[in-house]
């Protein structure tokens, strides 16, 4: 897998609405908020368009904006603005050839998730699972998060590093991941690389040309405000499209907001450890990366991934 050199003080970053749009307030914070972090702002004409409140433009013009992107030698990175609806219309209108030639650091996540698969799968490009312009660094952006965003940019090929979840305010320690059964896991390590995103979009992969390649892989989902009933359907079709036998291992950020109100005393884990109840492989849950906000691990998507799990603790380690 093919990571880009990391970016440095000045690098030109293109910012891009793949998805929804923003409003044109927004286009002048998303300039400082970049420039704050000491890169310079080059903005896509996506920011600027508008289609049933859904669409930052035409699928041409926001694939447009990632082809001036990644051909421009002057730009060293690519920022998601936002995720929401519709970068599936892209898939079938990007030169994946420009771009595999063309490597540039590249973040987003939510309904970026098509995407990285294809950069990933098509192109050999690493990206990162990680926080977006306007909806994690206008309010949200914390030391936490801007930390574990710049230490995954700037680790080089071959050096590892550790995933560490933030500090839990009530007993002052790092929150801890656990495995959700440990029948015989301990004290073995397990590789793969890392795949995965957001659930819902995982799944309308599936039966296409940018369907989600498990095998052999570290399997990472989450999911923001889904009914536990709608998780059940993906992650059965899932199951039954494969990716669950495929993959080496599961790893589960957070679920935001993800609820039962159908039924009481029937939450997530209930479902969770109904689903993996029989399952051969290593499922560990409590990775703070997703929609829940403030904290944000950035997870580099197509890096080496490597599992510890000792009976204390486990461990996770990248290595592009």
């Amino acid at each position: 897998m093919n990571f880009p050199e990391p970016l440095k003080q000045g690098d030109k970053v293109f910012l891009v609405c793949t998805s929804s749009p923003i409003f044109e307030e927004d286009i002048e914070k998303c300039k400082e908020v970049v420039k704050n972090l000491d890169f310079e702002p080059v903005l896509g004409e996506s920011l600027f368009e508008n289609i049933g409140g859904y669409m930052a433009g035409t699928p041409e013009i926001r694939a447009k904006d990632l082809h001036r992107a990644f051909s421009d030698g002057e730009i060293k990175g690519i920022f998601c603005v936002k995720g929401g609806f519709s970068a599936s219309q892209l898939l079938d209108k990007l030169d994946y050839e420009l771009i595999k030639k063309n490597p540039k650091v590249f973040v987003g996540y939510s309904d970026v998730t098509n995407l990285s698969i294809a950069f990933n799968q098509k192109c050999n490009l690493g990206v990162f699972h990680g926080p977006m312009v306007k909806s994690n660094m206008f309010n949200d952006f914390n030391e936490f998060t801007k930390k574990s965003f710049f230490n995954a940019l700037d680790k080089k090929k071959d050096e590892k590093w550790l995933f560490e979840n933030p500090i839990d305010e009530k007993t002052g320690a790092e929150k801890e991941t656990s495995l959700l059964y440990k029948k015989d896991f301990e004290n073995k390590k397990i590789n793969g690389e890392l795949t995965g995103g957001n659930l819902s979009i995982i799944v309308t992969t599936l039966g296409t040309d940018y369907e989600i390649d498990t095998k052999g892989k570290i399997f990472f989902i989450e999911e923001i405000e889904e009914e536990i009933s709608r998780i059940d359907r993906m992650m059965t079709h899932l199951k039954y499209a494969g990716k669950f036998e495929d993959c080496n291992a599961v790893l589960l950020g957070n679920f935001a907001g993800c609820e039962n109100t159908y039924g009481e005393n029937y939450e997530l884990m209930d479902f969770l450890k109904d689903f993996f109840k029989d399952y051969e492989k290593p499922v560990i849950y409590g990775l703070e990366s997703g929609h829940e906000k403030p904290d944000l691990v950035t997870m580099p998507m197509g890096a080496k991934c490597t599992l510890k799990i000792n009976e204390n603790k486990n461990e996770i380690y990248f290595e592009k």
